[in-house]
């Protein structure tokens, strides 16, 4: 059963807790142990909205927020993975409706196609295919289901 407490009204002010208050809150919403602050702030200050707006998480984001929140250096590395790595200087060619299409890497996120830089290949697939495609796929870098590329 939850406590009836004061809830922070912000991001910035659940950081700014003490250790003690944070550890409060953390048992006011979660029966297992956390340990460290940072990790109890996101699950926390999703907890603490759903409660000031009076709606309930779907139990598949509670199960998320519990991972994330047990390791959460590993999901924010696992979220900014790229899952292709390009060289600068990759041609890449693709062949589409009888015309070859070839856009050069430049950079991280910069795709030269035509004389102009893009900042992500999504911007050219769907220009040349005039609708809205996954340029990683478009261009053949995603893995298919079946496990071939």
């Amino acid at each position: 059963m939850r406590r009836k407490c004061y809830l922070p009204k912000s991001f910035e002010e659940l950081k700014n807790l003490s250790d003690e208050k944070l550890q409060f809150y953390w048992d006011t919403f979660y029966t297992y142990p956390m340990i460290g602050h940072k990790a109890k702030l996101r699950p926390l200050w999703y907890a603490i909205q759903c409660e000031l707006g009076r709606c309930r998480l779907p139990s598949k984001y509670i199960t998320r927020l519990n991972r994330y929140a047990s390791n959460p250096e590993k999901y924010i590395e696992h979220a900014h993975k790229n899952r292709y790595a390009l060289s600068i200087g990759t041609l890449l060619t693709k062949k589409y409706k009888g015309k070859i299409y070839q856009v050069t890497v430049k950079g991280e996120q910069e795709y030269e196609w035509e004389g102009k830089i893009y900042p992500n290949l999504t911007v050219i697939a769907s220009t040349i295919s005039n609708c809205h495609v996954s340029g990683p796929a478009f261009f053949g870098l995603m893995e298919r289901k079946n496990g071939k590329s």
